[in-house]
């Protein structure tokens, strides 16, 4: 196992919480998700993971997320869901002060020719996706029923995102196929499952495109706008890595977002994108070529 950097108790605690709010989005009751989010803030807080100005931010967007339901329609809606995107994009992008991300895995080189990789618990980036689905519209899938009927609509827009996509990684040298197993595995799975990917999928599909659609409705080309738009979104959240990499994640949201258009489910568009990066992780380079 790669090295895995030593954190406080504290520390500790706050990512187990932080973990555990995440999931209280599919379990309820509410007390459950705020028991967990309070547990998660306060310790975060302790540990010095927290500072501040993060105080602000969070609270901020909470009350942003709310005014923003509040708003019935007109320009006070597009007034209030562009503050609320902005802010919570700011906090996606690591971009508001008051957030120390602590950091799991240390320029770690997973095979040969391979960039180094540095794996961070982003606590901005998760509390902003569980403030989005905990105070929006989230309605999480229940039964098997609706968990069979959702996995059915999306799995073929999945397969093919993930062929595309590595297709195209090939394609550009952004990677090489490369197999191997290793058991960094084990701790970049839960956090990019639980934490980047159902961030992600709820801002830029649970909410960005979500909106989108919603407030086209009835105008000609509505739904492939709020695709477009969040998988382009999605893409230039991704320019630290480069315009390379910016038009592979443009390649993989647009996946995301068809998968979430076709279901209706931000579960589907969440497990479509663990499956492209889980593909990426154990059968290709990852994260680069250097």
């Amino acid at each position: 196992m790669p090295h895995v950097e030593p954190l406080s108790a504290a520390a500790l605690v706050a990512i187990a919480a932080l973990f555990a709010t995440v999931v209280a989005l599919w379990i309820r009751p509410w007390w459950v998700l705020l028991a967990s989010l309070m547990v998660a803030e306060i310790t975060g807080f302790v540990s010095g993971i927290l500072s501040g100005p993060a105080g602000i931010w969070i609270v901020g967007l909470a009350m942003a997320i709310w005014n923003f339901r509040r708003v019935a329609g007109g320009w006070q809606r597009a007034l209030t869901f562009v503050g609320a995107a902005v802010m919570a994009g700011l906090l996606a992008v690591h971009a508001m002060s008051g957030f120390q991300n602590p950091i799991v895995l240390r320029t770690v080189v997973l095979s040969p020719g391979a960039l180094p990789y540095t794996q961070y618990v982003n606590f901005d980036k998760t509390l902003a996706g569980v403030l989005v689905l905990a105070i929006g519209w989230f309605a999480p899938l229940r039964s098997g029923a609706d968990w069979r009927t959702a996995l059915r609509s999306a799995a073929p827009i999945a397969g093919v995102t993930i062929v595309v996509v590595m297709a195209a990684s090939l394609a550009l040298g952004f990677v090489r196929f490369d197999p191997r197993w290793t058991p960094a595995f084990w701790v970049w799975a839960p956090i990019n499952l639980l934490l980047t990917c159902v961030s992600e999928e709820a801002l830029f599909r649970g909410f960005l495109q979500r909106e989108i659609d919603q407030g086209l409705t009835g105008r000609p080309h509505a739904a492939s706008t709020a695709v477009a738009t969040s998988a382009l979104a999605f893409g230039l959240a991704h320019i630290a890595g480069g315009w390379l990499y910016v038009l592979l994640a443009t390649l993989a949201g647009t996946g995301y977002a068809l998968a979430y258009q076709r279901s209706g489910r931000i579960e589907m568009a969440i497990l479509t994108h663990f499956a492209v990066n889980a593909t990426h992780f154990l059968l290709f380079t990852y994260p680069g070529l250097a």
